[in-house]
């Protein structure tokens, strides 16, 4: 099977836009998601702040993966 995407160009050049980066955003919030691990790295050797630093991270990485998943965004299906 084949598909075709055709825009108006310049009139829909938005369109056009937000088709051909759709890969770029999906690796984009790839890598937010994975700013979860890089920060608790940073941050595993501070003694008094451990609990309330991880308990953020976790806080923030759950807020995208909802938001994600309310624009039924699945990662997995958009990058290898």
């Amino acid at each position: 099977m084949k598909a075709k995407l055709i825009f108006n160009l310049p009139k829909e050049q938005m369109e056009f836009n937000r088709a051909t980066k759709s890969l770029d955003m999906a690796c984009a919030l790839f890598d937010i998601l994975q700013l979860r691990k890089k920060t608790e790295r940073q941050f595993e050797n501070i003694d008094n702040l451990n609990n309330d630093v991880f308990d953020g991270i976790t806080a923030v990485v759950d807020g995208i993966h909802d938001i994600l998943e309310k624009y039924s965004i699945n990662l997995d299906n958009l990058i290898e």
